[in-house]
């Protein structure tokens, strides 16, 4: 068992009885009862947030992000008239870049309002994304973050 299991117990308990003896002893009988009902419910919340049934801590969070988004940072997934998945900026998040997207309604199919998610191959697209990415100038959490590409390939569109 872990000692900080042990410890955060003990400081507990020190916290729970010396704050109800303290209201106790001023005669304060009903902030005695809510102290102590509030804290023991304060301390099993948080000791089951932070330690494990077995008394390890919990272990931190998982890499980030924790899963990829089909398309760039506030852009929507849509299908073009081909029945291709692509992305459209609805709200004109692509200011930068050498040909930013336009922003659209959903009924433009030309290249300057779509961020397209075909690419020629599977084994390039992370740079082929990335690429277009940097060129559209939009971000995506996980793959380009307007500086450098990351090393995880996004998802394809369902």
């Amino acid at each position: 068992m872990d000692l900080r299991i042990l410890f955060y117990s003990f400081l507990c308990v020190v916290i729970i009885f010396g704050g109800t003896y303290y209201f106790y002893s001023n005669y304060l009988e009903t902030s005695a009862a809510i102290f102590f009902l509030g804290t023991v419910v304060a301390a099993v919340y948080f000791g089951l947030r932070w330690f494990t049934a077995s008394g390890a801590e919990e272990s931190g969070p998982g890499s980030w992000p924790p899963a990829l988004n089909y398309c760039p940072d506030f852009l929507t997934l849509t299908t073009d008239a081909d029945d291709n998945k692509v992305c459209i900026d609805m709200i004109g998040v692509a200011k930068g870049g050498t040909s930013p997207i336009q922003v659209s309604d959903g009924t433009q199919t030309t290249d300057a309002y779509i961020f397209p998610l075909n690419t020629a191959s599977t084994t390039t697209r992370l740079a082929e994304l990335c690429g277009l990415a940097k060129q559209k100038g939009v971000t995506w959490e996980g793959v380009w973050n307007g500086e450098t590409c990351s090393t995880a390939t996004p998802p394809l569109p369902p």
